[in-house]
Parts: C-alpha cells; structure tokens; sequence
C-alpha cells in the first residue's frame, strides 16, 4: 500500500488540476447572451438530481479528505493490505485522470448547453464531434472513471458505494436524456440516428450495419 505522504502528495496535485481545469473552462466559455430559455424538458425524479449532484462532488473532491482526515478518506476501514495493492492504487490514479481529461473535453464541447437539468435548450446543437463522436453521455463516463479512480486510489469501501450509486443514476438518467432527445420536440429520428452509431458509455465495438435497400 501507498505510504499516506505519497497520496497525500498525489491529492494534492489532483486538486490543484481539478481547480484550475475549472477555472481555464469557464474562462472559455462564450459570453452569455441573455438568459436560456427551455424548450422542453424531463425532470427526474425528485430527489435524485440532488443526490447526482451531491454524489459527483463528493467524488471529486475526496483528496480534501485525505487532508482533514486521512484516517477515515484514506484506507478506511483499515484492513490487512494485499498483494499489490499499491497495483491497484497506481491504475486508479490512470483511471480517474483519464475520467478528468474525458471530463474537460466533453465539458469544452457542451459549452453553456452543459447543464445537470435534463432539458433542451432554445438552438439546441447535437454534438458529434470529440468524445460525442462515439459516445452519447462521455460526462457520465468521466465522473463514473473519477470516483472509481478515486476509490481504488484511496482503497475506499465508502467511496466505492458512492461510485455504485452514482453509476445506478448515470444509468437512469441517460435513459431520461435519450427519450426526451429523441421526442419531436428536440432532434426526432436524427437523434435515433445517432444512437443507433455510438454507445451509450463506451464506444461501440462494432459498427451496426447499414440497413438493406
């Protein structure tokens, strides 16, 4: 296992990535031309976007933990380590900087559509360049790869039933994102289109094959 000045050290460097790609992402941001006005939208249910909120903050920024009280953000409950454990430690590290950069170039391509409300937007774009060339919902595949990063980097059982559930609401509300985007009031058949091409999570392993004349 990883001595805690290490993960500690590595915390460290994983806040001051997060803050600072927040930062250089909003600076990006194209300016604000007046307020957003919502074609349609499909709210979850009640509750759960707070949970989803919540749940992917605490994910993120578990390293603050590892500060205030590493007894209990890192290695908590204390159990026998095992056999490269420290393995396991320095994949969840690739994992959750994979997620964090999967992250930043979805966000960049979402701009101010980027939203935790399930809606349509008034000009409402369907991406499908970058990570949405081959993935329908890449920002829940990067918070899912941060918080299991993050839990096998810090050997967390608590974490790790944070990352479950997040991943039960990510389920859930792609569902609720692709009914609704696919609805006559956002992008009908073309949005059809398109999921029938990409994954949902994960890039499709093959591509469908083109309907017979």
């Amino acid at each position: 296992m990883l001595s805690l000045t290490f993960v500690q050290i590595c915390a460290g460097i994983a806040l001051a990535a997060t803050f600072a790609g927040f930062i250089v992402g909003r600076l990006r941001l194209p300016a604000s031309t007046g307020p957003i006005r919502i074609v349609a939208k499909r709210p979850p249910a009640r509750g759960t976007q707070l949970v989803w909120v919540l749940g992917t903050l605490v994910a993120v920024f578990w390293p603050v933990g590892v500060f205030i009280v590493p007894v209990y953000a890192y290695h908590w409950p204390a159990t026998t380590d095992f056999p490269g454990s420290w393995i396991v430690q320095i994949f969840g590290v690739v994992l959750g900087a994979s997620g964090g950069i999967l992250y930043s170039r979805a966000a960049r391509a979402l701009g101010r559509q980027m939203t935790p409300a399930i809606q349509v937007q008034k000009d409402h774009q369907l991406l499908q360049t970058g990570p949405y060339r081959s993935i329908r919902h890449p920002v829940y595949t990067a918070i899912i790869s941060i918080a299991l990063g993050q839990t096998l980097f810090f050997l967390s059982p608590p974490l790790a039933l944070v990352t479950v559930l997040l991943a039960g609401l990510a389920w859930y509300r792609a569902r609720l994102e692709e009914t609704l985007l696919a609805s006559p009031a956002a992008f009908g058949k073309t949005y059809e289109v398109y999921m029938a091409r990409t994954g949902r999570f994960l890039p499709r392993l093959h591509a469908p094959s083109p309907a017979a004349p």
